[in-house]
């Protein structure tokens, strides 16, 4: 278990994040301060809080540093400004072009299974597909009971029964978790990965190798005669000027053989 991520005032004070994020993304203080063009002194008096910045600044600052919409929306509230970036519900009339989209990445993808996540790995649309490979594993309705990509991996009635070398694809998986959540500082992350570890099986640390000749992480299913390999691609939208949108994700899973493929495209 990882405690959450602690929040105070005092912490999130415009100089303190600016202080944090360039120490995450090991960016000394004069390479930053290069970067957006003013004096060392000058972002040394804002990361102490003796200046202010302008919210041009903090837009310039958040830009160099690369920060998700999300954080620069924190950034500009931390410094005093309004939030700069919306964040609508995927149903919503603005986003209705986005998901029209996304539907047609899944709807062309069948009959091979396609998701829609958000940063929480919550599963905000699927196809047909999706459901008919996670039903020849599992009872129906489970993607209902566990409607998170993770969650129906891990759980003790999920994926996982069935998931072949799995103390090492979970292993592979918690390790990446925590990679963003270190990346993001997301507490819902934090507490979708305390579930997780909680359900962490108990056998031996695996040191395999990941085969890097292939440009993906192939997942092997098998339950009795039943046996599939697929990889995974996954896509997100560029410039986008919303949170929600953002942090979409788009997962088509791929038949990594011709028997796989015919076992997906079966009536």
């Amino acid at each position: 278990m990882i405690p959450l991520l602690t929040k105070n005032k005092d912490k999130d004070s415009i100089g303190n994040l600016i202080q944090f994020w360039r120490k995450l993304n090991k960016i000394s203080q004069m390479n930053l301060a290069l970067d957006i063009g003013i004096s060392s002194k000058h972002l040394s008096f804002i990361e102490t809080g003796k200046s202010k910045p302008s919210r041009d600044l903090i837009n310039r600052i958040s830009h160099t540093l690369k920060l998700s919409l999300r954080h620069r929306n924190a950034f500009l509230t931390a410094g005093g400004y309004s939030s700069e970036f919306s964040e609508e519900p995927l149903s919503s009339s603005k986003l209705e072009t986005v998901r029209l989209a996304v539907q047609s990445l899944l709807n062309q993808h069948e009959p091979f299974p396609g998701i829609v996540i958000n940063q929480k790995y919550d599963i905000l649309m699927k196809n047909n597909g999706f459901d008919r490979f996670v039903h020849l594993f599992l009872e129906k309705g489970i993607t209902e009971k566990y409607n998170n990509s993770l969650k129906l991996l891990f759980a003790p009635d999920g994926l996982r029964n069935f998931t072949k070398n799995w103390i090492f694809i979970e292993q592979f998986l918690l390790s990446r978790l925590m990679n963003e959540i270190i990346e993001t500082q997301n507490n819902d992350l934090v507490v979708l990965y305390n579930k997780l570890i909680a359900q962490k099986s108990k056998g031996k640390i695996q040191t395999q190798t990941i085969d890097t000749s292939l440009p993906y992480l192939e997942l092997s299913f098998q339950k009795n005669e039943l046996h599939a390999e697929l990889f995974t691609m996954i896509t997100t939208l560029g410039t986008a000027l919303d949170l929600t949108a953002q942090e979409l994700r788009v997962e088509l899973f791929f038949p990594s053989n011709e028997a796989t493929k015919k076992l997906l495209q079966k009536k």
